[in-house]
């Protein structure tokens, strides 16, 4: 019989997320990782199998608590340009624009394309971005230029988030992300 966890899970991924945010699948250990959550390595050994199984359940939680989070609260049922803008202009707040960047953007870069532990990860959290800027962009300008506007944006939206990771001053940032709804505004019907 397994002893029922006696630790906050929730408490317990966010922290494993703030520690591969900070450094990234390859550079934490077990013991960073116990050192960051409070487990012992028995504990994360118990609990999520591996480190590649608390890394598995660290993004997940990332794409719930942060990205599903944010899409929902600045999109929403609304679906219009200016809830877009907001969810871009929440770019450059925590914790997208700590030091630490987005979990989803630091293991793109890491890992690429090549089959790795945030396969699944990478591939749910971009399919969420790209899903949600579509449905504004086919919503409120139509399905004709549907598929160059979203990859735009996608492209503006991760653009971003690699320069904050990169320590890039990102001050003109939100008068870019003004200047590209103003010109997405343009296209309304």
């Amino acid at each position: 019989m397994t002893r029922p966890r006696s630790f906050d899970e929730a408490a317990v991924l966010h922290d494993a997320m703030d520690a591969f945010r900070r450094s990234g699948f390859a550079g934490v250990s077990i013991r960073g990782l116990g050192n960051a959550t409070g487990l012992t390595s028995g504990s994360i050994y118990n609990a999520f199998g591996d480190k590649e199984g608390l890394y598995r359940a660290a993004f997940g939680y990332y794409i719930d608590a942060v990205i599903r989070r944010r899409i929902e609260t600045y999109v929403g049922e609304a679906n219009d340009l200016d809830g877009l803008e907001q969810l871009f202009l929440s770019l450059l707040c925590a914790p997208e624009s700590d030091e630490n960047g987005c979990l989803l953007t630091n293991a793109a870069v890491e890992f690429g394309a090549q089959p790795s532990v945030a396969s699944e990860g990478l591939a749910e959290g971009f399919a969420m971005l790209e899903a949600a800027i579509r449905r504004v962009v086919e919503r409120q300008i139509g399905g004709g230029q549907a598929d160059l506007l979203v990859v735009r944006l996608l492209l503006l939206y991760q653009g971003i988030l690699v320069l904050i990771r990169a320590g890039q001053n990102v001050s003109a940032c939100p008068a870019v992300i003004r200047s590209e709804f103003e010109q997405l505004r343009k296209l309304l019907p």
